[in-house]
């Protein structure tokens, strides 16, 4: 469930807990009303069973009637006291004169009587609304002398025969009855209200937390500058939105460090802004735009573009693109690398690792380039990921396959390198080629562990076969890496009966710098009885400084010059000739790599280079299959 769902769902709930509120504060009015209706009846009964007592004792008009008989009257006003109850503090009976004045008919009051006639002036303009309408209600006027106090009174008027108001028989209630009327339910109705507050209070809290939220979203999903979307905004998307519905492209643009100096910060953002701008323009609807870092975009491009026809057609335009400061014009150059996203691929990390890759190919080559990585199955990217690589490390799914390496003139196999492999979890049967894994893994303490379990399988040969030799690869920056030459040193120490068949084929991927530094490493092998073969000389870094500079026991001849000889024989055959001469100059044994087919091998073995190695001689394979065929 997204934030954005959960947001809705807790309005929904606030909106139904202040519905159910505003429901209770109905209810209770209601109720409130209904209990205040039946008290107020309850007083009205008792006026009126008041009222047919007075006109049962009366006849006629009452102002008559009662002017002229003292008595009676007296004794009326005895009566009424005995109607005072808890809840009737006063009791009297008014009559309107001519003059539109109240005067005093009864009072039930034993001390403090009201004179009969005696004036009295309401507080209420509903004393005259009663008399007019006939319908008895309850009003609140002051207490009596100028008291303080608010009263409440029972107005219920005494009809005629004719059925016009006579009179008003007037019932004050006590305070405590008055305050009973006024506060029914009050505490419920007073709990509600607090809690309609609170909810409100609440809400409104909400609504500026949520704010509050979403501006901070907006900060963290969206690239302020360049209005583009944020690595985190993109693992949001790529919740709901597959990530194979699309294929990648990756941007950078180059050396835009140089014009933030040169121009400025502010001038460089201006630049980068529109840019951006432009680049929007060109990608195809329903793309999608990501700053991954600094002056690094990702681009999600619809599977139902051309990848190639987009990613040329932005190349151009974006490096045709000027830009205007400070009265000058500035182009851009960007390299560029893509990808056809395989089907069932969800994770953008291993699409962009394979992204950087290709990326840092296109800057080595001079940057302003851009390239495509071709179609990949999902497979290839389950193998270069680094959850599946320590997984087959801790279970130990590492194996090697050997490769031998023949005497030339005769075929006879003469040593084997060994080429590691992982053994794939979900299909046992299936061996994953470095390639996928190395890249990865190089320079971390998981590359350390697998050479240690590549050296137990070549040692377990070794030990297997005592007759056979193995060469095994190490690159420079193992021969720099104190951890890996300390395993290096340890196995070598343990395993000292099988040293002396073991041939360490230095591969580079960066040049050797410190001569005495890599001659003493290469002495500290050899003083275990290892041989020292450098590899793909004639290619890279290798060249004849390597021969001057170091002592090599065996040379191998890139694949690069071997595949020459065929394409481009007479060139190629003396340069081979020439590597050749040398390494038996400096007591060297030569190998030839790639020998493919048969008219390389013949002329190879032409050129007299003592060993051969190749798919057409022998492929990788359990060292089983050639030691042991029959098995």
């Amino acid at each position: 469930m997204t934030s954005r769902n959960n947001t809705k769902y807790f309005f929904a709930i606030m909106a139904l807990m202040i519905g159910f509120a505003l429901y209770l504060q109905y209810s209770i009015t209601k109720s409130t009303e209904s209990l205040h209706a039946l008290e107020v009846s309850k007083a009205v009964q008792y006026a009126n069973r008041i009222s047919t007592y007075i006109k049962a004792e009366t006849e006629g008009d009452l102002e008559s009637y009662l002017r002229t008989h003292t008595q009676k009257r007296e004794a009326l006003n005895k009566i009424l006291h005995t109607f005072l109850t808890d809840e009737f503090k006063y009791i009297y009976l008014l009559k309107k004169d001519k003059e539109g004045h109240y005067r005093f008919l009864l009072d039930g009051s034993l001390s403090d009587e009201e004179e009969f006639n005696a004036i009295f002036f309401p507080k209420s303009e509903q004393f005259d609304d009663v008399y007019r309408n006939g319908n008895a209600q309850i009003v609140q006027q002051e207490g009596k002398d100028g008291a303080k106090e608010v009263w409440l009174s029972l107005l219920y008027p005494v009809a005629n025969k004719q059925g016009s108001t006579e009179a008003l028989l007037v019932i004050d209630l006590s305070q405590n009855y008055a305050s009973y009327l006024k506060h029914l339910n009050s505490p419920v109705s007073q709990t509600v209200t607090l809690m309609q507050i609170f909810l409100f209070a609440s809400l409104i809290l909400i609504i500026y937390l949520t704010y509050s939220y979403y501006k901070f979203r907006k900060n963290i999903m969206q690239d302020a500058l360049t209005c583009t979307g944020t690595k985190a905004w993109l693992n949001e998307f790529l919740r709901t939105h597959p990530l194979d519905r699309y294929n990648v492209v990756l941007i950078d643009i180059d050396e835009f460090k140089r014009l933030n100096q040169r121009f400025g910060e502010e001038n460089g953002n201006k630049i980068l802004k529109t840019y951006i701008e432009t680049l929007r323009q060109q990608i195809p609807p329903h793309s999608k735009v990501v700053r991954t870092v600094g002056t690094e975009f990702m681009v999600l491009i619809p599977k139902s573009e051309d990848l190639e026809t987009v990613l040329k057609s932005l190349f151009e335009t974006l490096r045709a693109k000027e830009f205007k400061i400070e009265n000058e014009s500035v182009q851009l150059t960007a390299s560029m690398s893509a990808m056809y996203v395989p089907e069932g691929a969800r994770s953008e990390d291993k699409i962009l690792r394979l992204l950087d890759e290709k990326m840092l190919e296109i800057k080595s080559r001079g940057k302003n380039d851009y390239a495509i990585i071709g179609e990949k199955r999902l497979d290839d990217l389950r193998f270069s990921d680094m959850e599946f690589i320590k997984k087959a490390l801790d279970d130990e799914r590492v194996t090697c396959l050997f490769q031998p390496i023949f005497k030339t003139q005769t075929k006879e196999i003469a040593k084997f390198e060994a080429l590691v492999r992982f053994i794939d979890d979900e299909d046992p049967s299936k061996l994953i080629s470095p390639f996928h894994f190395l890249p990865v893994i190089k320079g971390t303490s998981q590359y350390i562990k697998m050479s240690k379990l590549v050296l137990q399988n070549v040692f377990a040969a070794l030990q297997k076969y005592p007759d056979i030799e193995i060469s095994v690869n190490l690159d420079l920056t193992d021969l720099y890496h104190r951890d890996m030459m300390t395993v290096i040193e340890n196995v070598l120490c343990e395993h000292k009966a099988f040293a002396k068949r073991l041939t360490f084929e230095i591969v580079e991927d960066m040049e050797i710098k410190d001569f005495e530094k890599a001659a003493n490493i290469f002495n500290m092998l050899r003083a275990h009885g290892s041989k020292i073969a450098l590899d793909d000389f004639g290619s890279g870094y290798a060249n004849y400084t390597y021969l001057i500079k170091l002592e090599w026991d065996i040379i191998k001849i890139d694949g690069t010059l071997i595949k020459e000889l065929t394409a481009n024989p007479k060139r190629a055959e003396m340069v081979v000739q020439s590597i050749n001469e040398l390494g038996i100059f400096y007591n060297c044994s030569v190998v030839a790599e790639f020998v493919s087919d048969e008219e390389t091998y013949n002329k190879v073995k032409a050129l007299c280079i003592e060993y051969s190695q190749g798919f057409y001689l022998g492929e990788p394979k359990p060292i089983e299959a050639y030691l042991d065929p029959e098995s």
